[in-house]
């Protein structure tokens, strides 16, 4: 690689960031690392003067003023902003710089203010929509052209509010896809400026680790602009808001006021302050500066130019080795052909041009067999290793919606399963909750980016056949199918009557059921136990579950309906959120795995069960479960949520599937429902006439494919079934039964996948993996207990059917 800066990067490292010698550190976007001259430069200066509160008039306190506003003028020259057209507030980082400027248009006189942001906004830009009486989100790039072009006539959005915010970051923090920096200057001279007193936030913090910014045009720069320091220079942890002087006024509406920027103020007989008027930082730099951090700022400046030289070589040796690292981590191929990263770029971006892509790459990586490994699965290993990067939502919920292929109703659903900032929640309904994040910065090297495609490369590119074909399910075929799924339905309310699942709806299924089968139950009001009530099997439920809704209908009870009254008008209806939880705790109901935890205490809610039952009654929700751990001696009525299959003539109650032709399955151990095992379990009534059968899914931890990490149910699914001895023939089903009984925690190194009960146990196995020679080594193992597990003679099989059947 080309040297750019003055020094060699390799001397650069070696003299200042001598801590990079042992890791490969590849987060930048969320900070950059500070100079070790920097540090003592700043040391020095603390130690060879003294410096006082600014808001003093001694000579210690005069020392810091000057050198605050000294910083000040030099913060505008490095963006190249002229001081006669732009001031500086320093702030603690750049979501407190965007919160200053919300906290000014909040005091819009009514009816507030319109706000618009794009899609790539970081939370801090999403979040200034609570308090605008308006808001739009701008899905794309051409989104805001065309909005820019629109005429007084043809505006989409009619304005109703005098005064409007357009926001969005120079640079999504997200994949590094760079956005245009004229829409300021369009938008002062666009048709939306003729309606509305429209204002330009810029989220700069991105975008500044590693590129110029150039404010020296006053007529198109932005009217604020928002920045982290710490991104830039690594320390100190200070912000800034820059403003455009023309648009000052709007942040003199700001009410509130703290020590060091009123004049006066009187609390005594009469409220009155006056603000200090000669500049605005004076008016919202609130209480007493970070003074020694602005002083820090000097010497950052100072040790930043002397190492790198300007902006513009940071850009351009960034721009390469980004370049090189996308290049490579594209070009990375399994076996079978399949890509390992699925990178998730802007359209209007390309890799080694710096004005339209920053040196960040967001990917996920999928497996031979096209499905995914876990976000928090690389970032375990990549501890190991000593690779610093970032995993997650990174604060960009749209970039991560549209990315992730996430619709509005799959983000709501996502949340109410428990996906949470910093979660191990990798997958849900096939498709990841968030991505992997590498970013580079100024003193990143070709070695940062080789260690890191090496890593990927050896724990996660398949090389060869690790799996035999036979191990994957496939769909099972016309001639091989027994019978086939007539209907699936499900019993959201326990009690209470099915709904049954459109036929062009492929169902999930759960760890031990159906999705949303027998999550709710009825309770009497101030009561823990589930209620058993003949007239609860007349509610009858309706799920849509990208409007988020259970809606429960039920007749009145006769004494409550007129006798001339239609039976519509008789149908009392109640609508509840799949995706809310309820708010009233209550107390664990039995020992089980699946307890109450919260009953509902809606008015319309308790109206329409204490209506319907003719007692006090109300809705309760199950708890989620976090952990497969079965339990055959819980009570049906309190943890028995497992499915159930019956034939056609053997009738629907209660049953989840309902298959059609050939019962031969009902004699069998073991069923194969279109691309997923089942073990069936006697049924828990043996001495009723039930001729439901309970199914415990037995997923393929050796199995990587989508269809294995997202398994549903459908109508048409071809059934097969087997006995304990055919299924010792069946490879498939052997790696499921092998599976029943393996922990659930799988290491995701290709070569190894070695499974473990708890976490910790998987925590500490992938120290082995810190060195090639050691995964060689686990590989081996790796084999051999594969090889006794799954081995089908008929000596270790039948030792592996004594386990199962005490299981059992």
């Amino acid at each position: 690689m080309t040297q750019i800066y003055r020094h060699s990067i390799i001397d650069i490292r070696s003299r200042e960031y001598p801590a990079l010698n042992d890791m490969t550190y590849l987060d930048h976007a969320g900070t950059t690392l500070y100079a070790k001259s920097l540090m003592y430069q700043f040391s020095n200066d603390m130690t060879s003067g003294i410096f006082g509160n600014p808001h003093s008039a001694s000579p210690s306190s005069m020392l810091s003023t000057q050198r605050v506003e000294n910083v000040r003028l030099k913060v505008l020259r490095f963006f190249k902003a002229d001081p006669e057209h732009f001031d500086v507030i320093f702030v603690a980082n750049a979501t407190a710089a965007i919160k200053l400027v919300l906290e000014a248009f909040r005091d819009v006189e009514v009816p507030g203010f319109w706000y618009g942001y794009h899609r790539d906004a970081h939370t801090s830009l999403v979040g200034l929509r609570q308090l605008a009486a308006r808001s739009r989100c701008f899905e794309s790039d051409q989104a805001v052209e065309d909005w820019l072009k629109e005429t007084a006539d043809g505006q989409k959005d009619a304005p109703s509010t005098a005064v409007g915010l357009f926001a969005y970051p120079a640079q999504s923090n997200m994949n590094g896809h760079r956005l245009p920096l004229d829409w300021p200057g369009r938008l002062r001279t666009s048709s939306h400026a003729d309606c509305q007193k429209m204002y330009c936030l810029l989220d700069a913090a991105a975008y500044v680790t590693t590129r110029q910014l150039d404010l020296s045009n006053v007529q198109t720069a932005p009217d604020f602009i928002a920045l982290s320091f710490y991104k830039i220079f690594g320390f100190p942890d200070l912000g800034a808001l820059i403003v455009r002087k023309r648009a000052s006024d709007i942040l003199r509406h700001r009410r509130y006021f703290g020590g060091g920027t009123v004049e006066m103020v009187t609390t005594l007989k009469g409220s009155w302050y006056a603000k200090k008027a000669h500049t605005i930082h004076e008016q919202l730099e609130d209480g007493t500066l970070p003074f020694h951090s602005i002083i820090a700022l000097d010497s950052a400046f100072n040790v930043h130019e002397q190492l790198y030289g300007s902006m513009d070589n940071i850009s351009r040796h960034t721009c390469a080795l980004a370049s090189d690292l996308y290049n490579q981590l594209a070009s990375l191929r399994h076996a079978n052909g399949q890509a390992v990263c699925e990178i998730y770029k802007d359209p209007n971006s390309q890799y080694g041009d710096a004005k339209a892509q920053g040196p960040t790459i967001a990917f996920n990586i999928r497996t031979a067999q096209g499905g995914w490994i876990g976000k928090s699965e690389v970032e375990r290993l990549a501890i190991v290793r000593n690779i610093h990067l970032r995993t997650g939502g990174v604060c960009n919920p749209g970039g991560i919606a549209t990315f992730c292929h996430l619709d509005y109703w799959e983000m709501r659903r996502n949340f109410s399963e428990g996906v949470r900032c910093g979660d191990g929640l990798d997958l849900l309904g096939g498709k990841p909750t968030g991505i992997v994040r590498v970013s580079l910065g100024a003193m990143s090297s070709q070695e940062d980016v080789n260690r890191f495609v090496n890593f990927v490369e050896e724990m996660f590119v398949e090389a060869g056949d690790t799996m035999e074909p036979a191990y994957i399910l496939h769909p099972i075929t016309s001639d091989m199918a027994e019978s086939a799924v007539e209907k699936v339905q499900v019993f959201p309310i326990l009690g209470c009557s099915g709904w049954q699942v459109p036929r062009n709806i492929s169902w999930s299924i759960k760890e031990t059921c159906l999705q949303y089968d027998r999550e709710w139950c009825v309770v009497l009001k101030g009561s823990t136990t589930p209620l058993d009530h003949p007239s609860m099997k007349n509610i009858r439920p309706h799920i849509d579950i990208e409007k988020g809704i259970l809606k429960l209908t039920a007749p009145l009870k006769p004494s409550d309906a007129s006798s001339n009254s239609s039976k519509s008008e008789c149908d009392e209806e109640v609508t509840i959120s799949l995706w809310d939880t309820p708010s009233q705790r209550i107390q664990p109901y039995l020992n089980s795995n699946h307890h109450l935890a919260d009953s509902y205490d809606s008015e319309s809610i308790v109206s329409f069960f204490t209506a319907v039952l003719g007692i006090p009654s109300t809705l309760a929700r199950f708890n989620k479960i976090t952990e497969s751990n079965w339990n055959d001696s819980v009570s049906p009525l309190s943890g028995d949520r497992s499915p159930r299959v019956s034939a056609v003539s053997d009738g629907e109650a209660q049953a989840n599937i309902i298959l059609s032709g050939s019962s031969k399955w009902k004699s069998q151990h073991y069923i194969r429902i279109g691309m997923h095992n089942f073990q069936l379990i006697q049924s828990p009534t043996p001495h009723t006439a039930e001729e439901s059968r309970r199914l415990r899914h037995l997923p393929n931890i050796y199995d990587r494919s989508l269809a294995a990490q997202n398994p549903t149910i459908c109508y048409g699914d071809y059934v097969q079934s087997f006995s304990a001895d055919s299924a010792s023939h069946d490879p498939a089903l052997r790696a499921s039964i092998a599976s029943m009984s393996a922990g659930q925690h799988v290491c995701p190194v290709w070569n190894c996948r070695k499974d473990f009960n708890v976490a910790e146990e998987l925590a500490a196995h992938l120290h082995t993996h810190k060195r090639l020679a050691d995964v060689t080594k686990v590989y081996d193992e790796a084999v051999m207990d594969v090889e006794v597990l799954l081995e089908p003679t008929p000596k270790r099989w039948r030792r592996w059917k004594l386990r199962l059947s005490r299981k059992v």
